[in-house]
């Protein structure tokens, strides 16, 4: 299991955090330990999806991955 925090961008308000959370909760294999304006902090099996994957999940949501740590 990998742990990842992603710094979101355009991520400002409580509608923005259900679309994040939305779009991570339902992933294969992800688990949303912490969300917050701007960042989102997940565990996955990398053997299942890659981190890219989840970032791609984000963009598609309508929000910008600013980084990965």
């Amino acid at each position: 299991m990998t742990t990842q925090t992603l710094e979101i961008g355009g991520m400002t308000c409580g509608h923005c955090l259900r679309m994040v959370k939305q779009a991570l909760d339902g992933m294969d294999g992800v688990t949303l330990d912490d969300l917050r304006i701007g960042k989102a902090t997940v565990t996955f099996d990398d053997t299942r999806v890659s981190s890219e994957a989840i970032a791609d999940a984000v963009r598609d949501a309508g929000y910008d991955v600013l980084a990965t740590k």
